[in-house]
């Protein structure tokens, strides 16, 4: 149950991240309206009914911190300036700073921790590659993005240590929707697939995923409130046993229309609340 449960929030906080329907800011790919300066993130568990602090971190072992305890910095233009982690305690996990060019519209050197990542661009402005590099200055691992007429990502490869890991392939309508993947393995066998369909403002509402052998796994359903936020997502596990959980979401906002405290519920159990506190430009 604990890895349904983790599982199922996984999903539900990549939804804003699924739909690449236009360029967009960093602002608008996280639903976040106004022009938000910085955006500060605490996770709490629920006991009893109540808000609590959580007393451990993901990982307690490795250190690993919950990663919607966080930090987030914004330049005028809408972008990411930098990402801070944090474990329990209010101790630093990571850190991660993106420099732009462009007029601060163009993301060209990232740094996390130690690491390093640089990205380049077609000459109508698409990002074809990043490459992330250790300290010592040895390739880890890159990303090549193939693109349609429309910039659209038709394949994306993924590589580690100049090796070829694995490949998503994507389809899409007329809208611009990506309407299927297919992740595929290094020798270009099918592994996993997904086919999706968007509402009229390009979100997410139905995914159905499928096996290597085209089996079906499982079907997600999503609906969302006039804020364009999540409010339910309601999870069909079909194999290797069958399994229906509903995750729904309540919100607090201010007034700008961006949340400031989120509870998540499994099966109508409260699970989780982040509190967040946001700081905008004059």
């Amino acid at each position: 149950m604990k890895y349904i449960t983790f599982l199922l929030v996984a999903i539900a906080t990549s939804v804003s991240a699924q739909n690449m329907h236009y360029p967009t800011t960093d602002l608008q790919l996280s639903n976040l309206k106004g022009k938000v300066k910085s955006l500060r993130a605490i996770p709490y568990t629920v006991a009893n009914g109540k808000k609590a602090a959580i007393e451990t971190d993901l990982d307690t072992v490795a250190k690993i911190a919950n990663l919607d305890n966080l930090q987030k910095d914004y330049n005028p233009e809408g972008y990411t300036t930098q990402t801070r982690f944090f474990l329990q305690n209010g101790e630093l996990y990571g850190r991660m700073e993106n420099h732009y060019i462009h007029e601060g519209k163009q993301l060209i050197v990232s740094r996390y921790n130690s690491d390093k990542t640089m990205y380049a661009y077609s000459p109508e402005g698409y990002l074809t590659k990043e490459a992330t590099y250790s300290p010592g200055g040895f390739l880890k691992s890159h990303y090549n993005y193939q693109r349609d007429e429309n910039g659209n990502v038709t394949q994306e490869d993924t590589y580690r240590m100049n090796s070829l890991e694995g490949s998503i392939v994507y389809a899409y309508d007329k809208k611009g929707d990506a309407i299927e993947k297919k992740y595929l393995a290094n020798d270009g066998s099918l592994l996993q697939a997904e086919k999706n369909k968007y509402n009229k403002q390009h979100l997410l509402v139905l995914t159905r995923n499928y096996g290597g052998k085209k089996e079906l796994l499982s079907i997600v359903k999503r609906k969302y409130n006039e804020n364009n936020d999540c409010i339910s997502l309601e999870a069909h596990i079909k194999t290797p046993k069958k399994e229906k959980n509903i995750v729904t979401y309540s919100y607090v906002y201010d007034a700008n229309g961006n949340w400031t405290s989120k509870t998540t519920y499994i099966n109508g159990t409260p699970l989780q609340i982040i509190e967040r506190t946001l700081e905008y430009y004059e």
